[in-house]
């Protein structure tokens, strides 16, 4: 029983020294045009071992899409103030890439969301909806 115990205990130290480093960030978006799209975005990552995942989980569905982070580049390098980045996350659904999100930011703000289906090769752009941003998740 103690040697249960003392596992426990080591498993519980290391993960939570472990969990310190990661970081997690969500963002509610909402499409423009006729039929509205609502979104939350939400990226985890360890930018000291530069590993980031994702999902996006979309309004009145109960399964988040996951997706991985393609590729980051800087976009404008302004002085005196945050650089701008444009993020390409590719969504993976049974096992394969079924479209891509880019996403440019700068500091907190994003400035561009836009989702491309790679079926139809359809976009839809996004933008923040912060009437529905919750302390830790979107209040649909």
């Amino acid at each position: 029983m103690k040697i249960r115990a003392l596992l426990i205990t080591t498993f519980i130290a290391h993960g939570s020294i472990a969990y310190a480093a990661i970081e997690e960030d969500f963002r509610c978006l909402t499409s423009s045009g006729k039929k509205s799209i609502s979104l939350e975005f939400r990226q985890i990552g360890d930018a000291k071992v530069k590993w980031s995942m994702g999902y996006v989980l979309y309004k009145g569905s109960k399964q988040a899409i996951p997706i991985v982070l393609h590729k980051s580049e800087v976009t404008d390098q302004p002085p005196d103030r945050p650089w701008e980045f444009e993020d390409t996350w590719v969504e993976v659904v049974g096992g394969k890439v079924a479209g891509s999100y880019t996403v440019s930011h700068q500091g907190a703000n994003i400035t561009s969301f836009t989702y491309k289906s790679a079926k139809e090769g359809k976009e839809v752009s996004f933008a923040q909806d912060l009437d529905h941003t919750g302390e830790r998740a979107c209040k649909w």
